[in-house]
C-alpha cells in the first residue's frame, strides 16, 4: 500500500512540475522549453526509434516534437495530462514519416526492441551461440511487427514496449481504451502466431 501512494504522488508532483513548465511557457519563459526537453527528450526518443526504426529519423521526430510544441504551447488544453499531448505531437510526427517514406525499408536496431545493448556476454562459445540465437529471435520479431497494419503496431509499441496503460494509450490515439485493448490483443496474437509458424 505505501508504495501505491509514493507513486501517486510521484505522479502528481510530476503534473504539477509540467503545468508550472506549460505555464512559463506560454509567459514567454525559453528556458521552460529547456527543462521540458529534458524531462521527456528521452522518452519520445525511445518511442521515435521503436515507431520508425532509425536513429537518425528518431533523433528528427525529437527535435520537430518540442519545435510543435514551442510554436503550438497556447493550444494545449491544461484539462488534460500535458505528458499525453506531448505523445500525441511525436506519434502523429512518425506517422507522417512512415507515410512519406512508405518504401524505405525499415531498419530497426535489436536494442530498439531490447534495450538491454551487447551485454557483459562473456565470449565462451555457448554464450556466443546463445547471443546469435537470441539477436536471430530478435531480428524476426522486428520483421513481424514492422509488417503489422500500422493501427496494431503503433497500440503495440505504445502499450506493450513503452509501457503506456490503456487509457494513456487511448488519450495518445484518440480512440477508446477498448479499441486499444482490441489492438494490443490483435497485434499479440498476430504475432504469435507468425512466430510460432517460424518455429
Amino acid at each position: 500500500m505505501p508504495l501505491f501512494k509514493t507513486h501517486r504522488i510521484g505522479q502528481e508532483k510530476s503534473a504539477d512540475e509540467d503545468r508550472e513548465l506549460t505555464d512559463r511557457l506560454r509567459s514567454g519563459d525559453d528556458f521552460a522549453l529547456n527543462e521540458v526537453m529534458q524531462r521527456y527528450k528521452e522518452r519520445i526518443y525511445r518511442l521515435a526509434w521503436r515507431y520508425v526504426g532509425n536513429e537518425d529519423t528518431a533523433l528528427d521526430v525529437v527535435q520537430e516534437t518540442f519545435t510543435k510544441l514551442y510554436f503550438n504551447i497556447d493550444k494545449y488544453d491544461p484539462a488534460y495530462k500535458f505528458s499525453t499531448w506531448l505523445f500525441q505531437i511525436a506519434v502523429n510526427l512518425c506517422r507522417d514519416h512512415l507515410r512519406k517514406n512508405k518504401n524505405h525499408a525499415r531498419n530497426v536496431s535489436y536494442d530498439a526492441l531490447s534495450e538491454s545493448g551487447s551485454g557483459d556476454w562473456q565470449q565462451s562459445e555457448e554464450n556466443i551461440e546463445a547471443s546469435f540465437q537470441s539477436k536471430q529471435q530478435l531480428a524476426h520479431l522486428r520483421q513481424e511487427i514492422e509488417r503489422l497494419p500500422d493501427t496494431l503496431r503503433e497500440a503495440f509499441i505504445l502499450f506493450a514496449l513503452e509501457e503506456k496503460t490503456q487509457n494513456e494509450c487511448a488519450e495518445i490515439l484518440d480512440v477508446s481504451a477498448k479499441t486499444v485493448e482490441t489492438r494490443v490483443y490483435r497485434a499479440r496474437k498476430l504475432l504469435s502466431e507468425k512466430l510460432n509458424r517460424a518455429l
